[in-house]
């Protein structure tokens, strides 16, 4: 089986010039979108191919406008044509599993053991999870053993017990990976992960709909007790402490008291 694409400039702004919207139900042909910002059908045709993977800022100001860009999707489509500084540029070796654990100090192990029923985890930008404490683990049964987050949601039929709302988080996720492959420019470490997930058909579905995303769009979760199946919701908090040019991530979820 074939691995699908990383992101890429050509599929991104084909993805966006062919979804339906409610101005274009059936999306935009390459001539409509061409006469539309004042571009040549060939300079498009170029850039969908890949053959022109530098385009201008004014190419890219009057696509975004036209196709109705939010701030995220503005951001992937110059991140995608190399025109943004990005971390990338300083960062170009992701740091090892073992190298971000030996910044976690007894005090730090000993905050997040005394948070306990909240769940806490220390996680990098790759979803490796650095620490957790107890309750974080009984929370997603499989995850410390699996190590990373986004491979966890599709290896481990568990997730889909755990988290009430599966589809609606694995996407989040996908979504997030994708933007940060694309703020990276394609990293070593993005494209095995692409390569090891393409093998699940659920995935591989979330992948090809081009969907980008940066940081949660609503900080409730929705989860069910392994041992019980008792339904109770989190407020997710998300603190990125960088480490020299590296992100560490604080994962916090507050347990809400039932009502009931």
């Amino acid at each position: 089986m074939n691995s699908v694409r990383p992101p890429n400039l050509g599929d991104y702004v084909r993805a966006l010039r062919t979804r339906s919207t409610p101005p274009h139900p059936d999306g935009l042909t390459r001539n409509e979108f061409a006469a539309n910002i004042f571009w040549s059908v060939s300079h498009i045709t170029q850039i969908e191919r890949n053959e022109s993977t530098s385009p201008s800022v004014e190419f890219l100001d009057a696509a975004a406008t036209e196709l109705g860009l939010d701030r995220i999707q503005r951001r992937h489509l110059y991140n995608l044509a190399r025109r943004t500084q990005t971390e990338r540029e300083t960062s170009t070796t992701a740091w090892t599993v073992d190298e971000y654990r030996a910044l976690v100090t007894p005090e730090m192990r000993t905050v997040i053991a005394a948070l306990d029923p909240h769940l806490v985890a220390y996680l990098d930008e790759q979803w490796n999870v650095i620490e957790c404490n107890a309750a974080y683990d009984r929370a997603f049964p499989g995850l410390v053993d699996d190590g990373n987050v986004l491979r966890w949601f599709f290896s481990t039929p568990k997730s889909k017990q755990v988290m009430v709302q599966w589809e609606a988080e694995a996407t989040l996720t996908v979504n997030w990976f994708r933007a940060l492959m694309g703020r990276y420019y394609n990293p070593e470490w993005g494209i095995e992960t692409l390569d090891e997930l393409s093998q699940f058909p659920a995935f591989r579905q979330l992948w090809e709909k081009e969907d980008v995303r940066f940081g949660r769009h609503q900080p409730y979760m929705h989860l069910r007790d392994p041992n019980s199946d008792e339904e109770y919701r989190i407020h997710v908090q998300i603190h990125t402490e960088m480490q020299g040019d590296y992100p560490m991530q604080m994962y916090l979820g507050v347990r809400i008291p039932s009502t009931e």
